[in-house]
């Protein structure tokens, strides 16, 4: 393994939490960072068994079933009987959870903002560049998941 591909993994995967942190918590939303990120996950997948969001999630299904009762609770996912097997539901995003989605990323992005703000021209250009390569990079791993 290259060591330093290895390394530059880890730091990705670093930042990107570390930046997420900086999400204020007054932010007015009833939904964890955990829910939002199964919102996020059905909004980019479609409608998905409770097993294989357990799955994507690396947790367990009874973990996920209690995500998904309390995202059905607040009207912001529903189920759905899965055509293909009768006993699984499916599980998809409403038009409220799309919205809140939408609204929590609007709050986010409102919020590193101002750090954005005092970076020089170049490390704003070099921001944009990562996140083109890192949109890149999860096309290439959308592609390969679905080989």
């Amino acid at each position: 393994m290259d060591d330093d591909l290895h390394a530059l993994g880890e730091d990705l995967i670093t930042t990107a939490a570390r930046v997420v942190r900086w999400v204020p918590k007054e932010n007015g939303f009833s939904i964890s960072l955990a829910a939002a990120r199964l919102l996020a996950r059905l909004q980019d997948n479609g409608p998905t068994r409770i097993s294989d969001l357990a799955l994507a999630e690396k947790c367990s299904q009874p973990t996920i079933t209690n995500h998904v009762k309390r995202l059905e609770a607040a009207h912001l996912v529903e189920r759905a009987a899965d055509s293909r097997d009768a006993r699984a539901w499916m599980i998809k995003l409403t038009k409220k959870g799309n919205q809140q989605l939408s609204l929590m990323r609007a709050s986010i992005g409102s919020s590193l903002e101002p750090y954005l703000a005092t970076m020089s021209k170049r490390d704003l250009k070099a921001l944009r560049d990562g996140v083109g390569a890192m949109q890149r990079l999860m096309a290439v791993k959308m592609e390969t998941r679905q080989l």
